[in-house]
């Protein structure tokens, strides 16, 4: 359910291209659900809200999901949305309530070169590259509704 959520994401022109699916992308939410940007102090709230703003954003966007993960009614996706062609990593943490997202808040953060003075102290990895993640047993994706 998570993944056909950022499969039919996708924006393929500013404004929405013809081939969108904004409106399936939606169906992962809740009438009521909120999605935030908490670096930005920022809120859309309600499902109807989300696909108006989804539908006018002014950039093309490409979604490249890197991980899920969690259990129940709490699950973390790991991702680079494309906005145009700049990436940028994002996680979100998605709160579900009867199989419908209700809450979701999304943190971006931009790549940084590792500093020399570390490097006896950590290895590096491809955060885009599946199996990257340093632990096993993630647990499976949510049922859908």
């Amino acid at each position: 359910m998570i993944r056909a959520h950022f499969d039919a994401s996708h924006i393929g022109a500013a404004g929405g291209g013809p081939a969108d699916d904004v409106v399936r992308a939606a169906e992962i939410y809740a009438d009521d659900a909120v999605v935030e940007w908490p670096q930005g102090g920022e809120r859309l709230r309600g499902k109807a809200n989300i696909i108006e703003f989804r539908s006018t954003y002014p950039a093309r966007m490409r979604f490249e999901v890197h991980r899920i993960s969690g259990c129940h009614d709490l699950w973390v996706n790991e991702y680079t949305i494309h906005y145009d062609d700049r990436p940028v990593m994002a996680v979100g943490i998605m709160e579900f309530r009867d199989g419908k997202v209700v809450r979701e808040r999304i943190y971006f953060g931009d790549p940084w070169e590792p500093p020399g003075w570390r490097a006896h102290h950590v290895e590096l990895f491809d955060p885009r590259e599946p199996g990257a993640e340093a632990t096993e047993g993630v647990a499976p994706e949510p049922p859908g509704p």
